[in-house]
């Protein structure tokens, strides 16, 4: 199959361990329930920089931020910068209510006053065979 069938979501949260397990937890409902081949994984701050991928605290720099503007006075505590990638075997537009259900993991009232209390931002492009080509065998 072409690689349009492949997607790749990313979701940045600025959050604490126990925090980024539970949503990653929830993620993996979602992808269990939508019964797409999918690849679920978590990487914490400790991600360096290597040819492809920039450091996870560059890529999601902003999160840190916005949850300081809302907690000035508060210690961050254990949060950092975490990210949660979802390979899918799924063309780009199928993807989308898959996509909206994760959302919901991380915020589920959407119509909430700004910020989340946890900061995320994500994004979803087009994958390779190289990273996910094992999900269209299956």
């Amino acid at each position: 199959m072409p690689d349009e069938h492949l997607t790749e979501i990313r979701f940045g949260i600025y959050a604490t361990p126990d925090d980024a397990a539970r949503i990653t937890e929830g993620c993996g409902a979602v992808l269990r329930e939508s019964g797409v081949a999918h690849e679920l994984s978590l990487t914490g701050p400790e991600r360096t920089a290597s040819a492809e991928d920039m450091p996870l605290t560059e890529v999601y720099d902003e999160l840190p931020e916005q949850w300081r503007l809302q907690h000035s006075a508060t210690d961050p505590g254990s949060r950092r910068i975490h990210e949660i990638r979802i390979g899918l075997a799924t063309g780009h537009p199928e993807s989308a209510p898959i996509r909206d259900a994760l959302t919901r993991v991380i915020c589920p009232d959407p119509e909430h006053p700004s910020p989340c209390p946890i900061p995320w931002s994500s994004s979803s492009e087009a994958a390779g065979e190289r990273q996910y080509g094992h999900l269209l065998r299956r």
